[in-house]
C-alpha cells in the first residue's frame, strides 16, 4: 500500500464518504478508486486533483508532502503505550509514536497462559507479520494450524480468516506488525 491511497483512504473515512459515492463524484470506477486506495493502480495528476479536492485537501497533503515523523523516533520501554486489553489476557502495547500518516503498525502483544483471538476467526482488510519472541502461540489461518516458538516468524494476507492462542506454560510475548494500522 502507498501512501497516497492511505491518506485518500484516511480522509474519505474521517469524511464519512463512502468509497462508491467518491468514485461518483469523480466520474471512476469504484473498483479504480479501491484499486488506488490499496496501491494497486495510480491516478493521473488530473484525477489526484481532483480527488483531493473532492476531499477538501491538497494534492501536497496526499503524496505525504506535510506528513513529519516524530521529532525523536525512538520509544523506550517506559514510554511505551498500553493499548488495549484485546480480549481476557491479551495485552497490547505500540511500539512506535502515533502518526496518522504511518503506513504500518508495530504492536508488542503479551498474551496470557490459555488466552486467545476468541472463539472465532477474523479477517479484515491488510497483512500482517508476527515475530515469537517468547513462549509459543499457535496461529491458525483458514483450517492450517501453525505452531510458533521463540524466533518463528510468520506473515499472511489479513483477509483469510484467522486466530491465535497462547499454547505455552507462560506468558507469551510477539511483535505483531500489522498493515495498514488499525490503532
Amino acid at each position: 500500500m502507498n501512501i497516497v491511497g492511505v491518506n485518500i483512504k484516511r480522509l474519505r473515512e474521517e469524511k464519512g464518504i463512502s468509497l462508491r459515492a467518491l468514485a461518483k463524484q469523480l466520474g471512476v470506477s469504484a473498483s479504480f478508486l479501491s484499486q488506488v486506495e490499496t496501491g494497486k493502480a495510480s491516478p493521473s495528476l488530473a484525477t489526484l486533483k481532483n480527488i483531493a479536492d473532492s476531499l477538501q485537501t491538497t494534492v501536497g497533503n496526499l503524496i505525504g508532502e506535510s506528513q513529519r515523523i516524530s521529532d525523536n523516533p525512538v520509544v523506550t520501554e517506559k514510554e511505551r503505550k498500553y493499548m488495549e486489553e484485546a480480549g481476557k489476557g491479551m495485552h497490547i502495547y505500540l511500539l512506535t509514536n502515533q502518526d496518522q500518516n504511518k503506513q504500518m503498525e508495530p504492536l508488542l502483544f503479551k498474551i496470557d497462559e490459555h488466552a486467545d483471538s476468541g472463539k472465532r476467526p477474523y479477517k479484515h482488510f491488510g497483512q500482517e507479520f508476527v515475530l515469537v519472541i517468547k513462549g509459543e502461540i499457535e496461529i491458525t489461518l483458514n483450517e492450517t494450524v501453525y505452531v510458533l516458538k521463540k524466533g518463528d516468524s510468520i506473515y499472511f494476507n489479513s483477509h483469510i480468516p484467522h486466530a491465535f492462542k497462547n499454547i505455552g506454560k507462560e506468558k507469551a510475548e510477539a511483535v505483531w506488525v500489522v498493515t495498514p494500522p488499525t490503532f
